[in-house]
């Protein structure tokens, strides 16, 4: 369940992370020259299967079996917390999913089940994590050793996985900060409370034997790191760009690629030299949620007024969340945090067909510039590296940070329906297996939960900020 939560398996991997969340991140590009895709909102159909079926399939035979073999309640809260951890993804990506109904009160697990709005989805896992940190409360001090060997992110320490559930909490509760503000706030304050990852020695990250999107980036060149995320970092001159990412062996500059384009080839002659890749090695963690982000929330937290303070504790918060990401990097801040420096676009030293400029980006500084919010959830989105539906899910549901649009909209002859380039994908349309193998239920959520057809326009039930 652990290796999930993030995907430990190359093809799910790439699948969730390199080919569909994190290029609409602004995270990554595929130089792959592949004539669908989702860069270019016209991906097959089985690659949204990817980010579906294979999921929930993979998932729910370990969960059951646990249930079935275990009557330890920290291994089963631990178990309902990772099933949290992965379908809170799945449902960000597609909206309603199968969920509440899936295991029977006897324990007995169907697929082929009614589905639970988006809304509904929220409350059920938000019950459930409550339930995750009423037993893991009374269990704080247990021996680390009970769990060790069958934890490969905290090691049996209950107090980090506490933390962790806590945090998801404030992440729940901000996604859900303009559809449900008040129990949104109740959410925020509980967990805040309660406690949550503010340590970098509490992030959590799964231990791997080998980290799969290590293959999938350096051995594959299937794909380099996004031209937006390079764009802002050459353009605020941060520090953290050498951990991020190699410089490209044409230019020996920090180059990316841009979503969305065609004229690619993964050769060592062509695209693969011209642009970074990421600097992941084999023996490197797989991330899962970084202690920056709760400094971040906390920020937008305090911007909404549920945190005492108001303006001032924001800006507390989203310096400590700048500072607290240098730290985890091991890199010195410098005069970061009161730079007036404006990234200003993207040029492409191979082919000018593919450059862009930003229109409204915000500087660093805090006192500069009026939009706070856009401040927080860009300098969020640059700490949160690589975790793109994370990021994603902040694009959609705040409109930040400013993203480039794909160069190459083939959106009206995919499966994913006409995309419009400013708003990109909303969500993933259900896979045609799905619609075959549970077809009334996935129809009925179309029809009464999704508020919208099922392609990729439509939004999201916490993505109703104007």
């Amino acid at each position: 369940l652990q290796g999930l939560v993030i995907p430990t398996q190359e093809h799910s991997y790439q699948f969730i992370e390199a080919l569909a969340a994190g290029p609409f991140a602004g995270y990554f590009g595929a130089i792959n020259p592949w004539t669908t895709k989702f860069e270019t909102y016209n991906p097959s159909v089985d690659w949204i299967e990817a980010t579906f079926s294979t999921v929930i399939t993979n998932t729910y035979p370990y969960y059951r079996d646990l249930q079935d073999q275990s009557d330890d309640p920290v291994a089963l809260a631990l178990g309902k917390l990772l099933r949290v951890a992965v379908m809170h993804r799945v449902t960000d990506m597609f909206g309603p999913i199968p969920y509440s109904k899936v295991v029977d009160k006897l324990g007995g697990i169907s697929l082929s089940v009614p589905y639970d709005s988006q809304e509904e989805v929220y409350k059920q896992m938000l019950k459930e994590l409550n339930e995750v940190t009423d037993v893991l409360k009374e269990n704080l001090d247990l021996d680390p050793e009970t769990f060790r060997k069958f934890d490969d992110v905290y090691y049996g320490n209950m107090s980090k996985w506490y933390k962790y559930a806590n945090s998801l909490k404030l992440r729940f509760a901000l996604r859900m900060a303009y559809v449900d503000p008040i129990t949104a706030q109740q959410v925020a304050e509980a967990a805040v409370q309660a406690g949550v990852i503010t340590s970098n020695d509490d992030n959590a990250l799964l231990t791997v034997e080998e980290n799969r999107a290590s293959m999938i980036f350096n051995d594959w060149n299937d794909h380099r790191v996004g031209a937006d995320i390079i764009c802002y970092m050459n353009g605020y001159n941060d520090p953290r760009i050498s951990k991020y990412m190699n410089t490209s062996t044409s230019y020996r500059e920090y180059r990316g690629v841009r979503m969305g384009i065609k004229d690619t080839s993964k050769s060592v002659e062509g695209s693969a030299a011209r642009y970074s890749k990421p600097a992941v090695t084999d023996a490197s963690p797989m991330p899962v949620f970084y202690a920056a982000e709760t400094y971040f929330l906390k920020a937008e937290a305090a911007l909404q007024g549920w945190i005492a303070g108001g303006t001032a504790a924001a800006k507390s918060y989203y310096e400590q969340g700048i500072q607290i990401s240098m730290n985890q990097y091991g890199v010195e801040i410098g005069d970061y945090l009161s730079s007036t420096v404006v990234p200003q676009g993207y040029t492409d030293r191979w082919n000018s067909q593919n450059n862009i400029s930003f229109t409204d980006v915000p500087t660093v500084a805090w006192e500069n510039g009026s939009n706070k919010l856009q401040k927080i959830i860009t300098q969020k989105w640059i700490a949160n590296y690589p975790l793109g539906i994370e990021a994603w899910c902040d694009y959609r549901r705040t409109g930040y940070p400013e993203l480039f649009t794909a160069r190459d909209n083939l959106s009206s002859v995919g499966y994913i329906g006409d995309i419009d380039s400013k708003r990109m994908v909303r969500r993933l349309p259900y896979p045609t297996t799905e619609k075959s193998s549970n077809s009334a239920n996935v129809e009925a959520a179309i029809a009464t939960m999704l508020g919208g057809p099922d392609t990729g326009a439509t939004d999201l039930w916490w993505a109703k900020k104007n």
